[in-house]
């Protein structure tokens, strides 16, 4: 019996709140109105999320056609805070704006005046649990952290090093052959002149690979304690090492260096965090909460089995708790109970 079901997360019910909401705007086709009326009935928390989003839409012919559907209590008492509602979230959208331009501005001031001088470039940067940075580097290559990660970048006019230090990180590289840009992570090192690729640190001694554009030279501590050739020296990629291109995944460590290729699917799949986003294909919900446990600080308990086992499969926003024990609960009749405020315990329902 295949037990694997694709959940929607009330982010994804908003949005298709959403959706609607703008085509009553602008008028529904006979098409669209049996679509809606579908929609609308698939449970009570799909008409709970068309009525919030209708409360603060700029037209009130929406709720006016609304309430030919639906009874509407305190309609008057609604409307009237309407006004009020759209203004303060213009004001508080229009401060983050602003906040967020300043400090990018700064960020972006303090990484370039510091690489003016080409000579000597030291920089380090981290993420907390559950956040997310991109950082521009003065070659024109890009860095994205992903949470819980930290990076060293070294730069000279001879050498691009980075270290990553703990996480995960997505490299976007500046072609420079007279410079290649080596990522060291752990016992290993990863090589490229120009190219694309993903890395995450599994354990102190292992880390999980994967290139999404050009190639790179992998070399575990084996091959980096070797000898380097004067060939070596002058073509960086053609050293000791394993090769690994575009589409490729690979899991390197001390003894070894193991590789498949992915679909572009998978690719996508692997990357859908740099969009916030994680994706399970049928993964056992125990270990889909060990992925989903690096963005939050909250810890999760099965306290069953059948649980343990119960598969899952379709998107999820990082870092989104109470969007995932409304899937949990909606989709899957697992229900969950609060031990303390980091603890959760999720177990069969009734």
């Amino acid at each position: 019996m295949n037990n694997i079901r694709a959940f929607s997360n009330k982010q994804d019910i908003q949005q298709q709140a959403c959706e609607w909401i703008s085509r009553f705007d602008r008028g529904l086709s006979e098409t669209e109105e049996l679509a809606f009326a579908e929609w609308v009935n698939i449970s009570k928390t799909h008409r709970q999320c068309l009525f919030e989003f209708a409360q603060t839409w700029d037209e009130l012919s929406v709720l006016n056609e609304l309430n030919t559907l639906f009874p509407l209590r305190d309609s008057h008492h609604r409307q009237t805070n309407t006004f009020s509602k759209r203004t303060n979230m213009n004001i508080a959208a229009s401060l983050a704006f602003v906040l967020i331009s300043c400090f990018a501005w700064l960020v972006n001031t303090q990484l370039m005046s510091s690489m003016d001088d080409p000579s000597l470039v030291v920089l380090e940067a981290e993420t907390n649990v559950g956040e997310h940075r991109e950082l521009s580097l003065a070659d024109g290559s890009v860095i994205h952290l992903n949470t819980n990660s930290q990076v060293s970048i070294d730069f000279s006019d001879t050498h691009r090093d980075i270290h990553l230090i703990r996480g995960e990180a997505h490299f976007d590289v500046a072609h420079d052959e007279q410079r290649p840009f080596i990522v060291t992570a752990g016992d290993n090192t990863v090589t490229a002149v120009g190219t694309a690729f993903n890395v995450q640190i599994t354990n102190p001694h292992e880390l999980e690979l994967l290139v999404t554009d050009g190639k790179v030279l992998v070399k575990n501590q084996q091959e980096i304690n070797s000898i380097p050739t004067i060939a070596e020296s002058l073509h960086p990629l053609d050293g000791n090492g394993e090769l690994i291109v575009a589409g490729q995944k690979a899991l390197i460590n001390q003894q070894s260096i193991q590789q498949q290729t992915l679909s572009n699917e998978q690719v996508q799949s692997d990357l859908a965090w740099q969009q916030g986003m994680l994706v399970f294909h049928g993964e056992p919900l125990a270990e889909a909460l060990q992925e989903i446990s690096r963005y939050t600080s909250i810890t999760f308990t099965l306290a069953d089995e059948q649980v343990k086992q119960r598969r899952v499969a379709g998107y999820f926003k990082a870092g989104d708790i109470q969007g995932l024990l409304f899937a949990l609960e909606n989709n899957f009749n697992i229900v969950y109970s609060k031990r303390d405020n980091q603890t959760i315990v999720l177990s069969s329902g009734s």
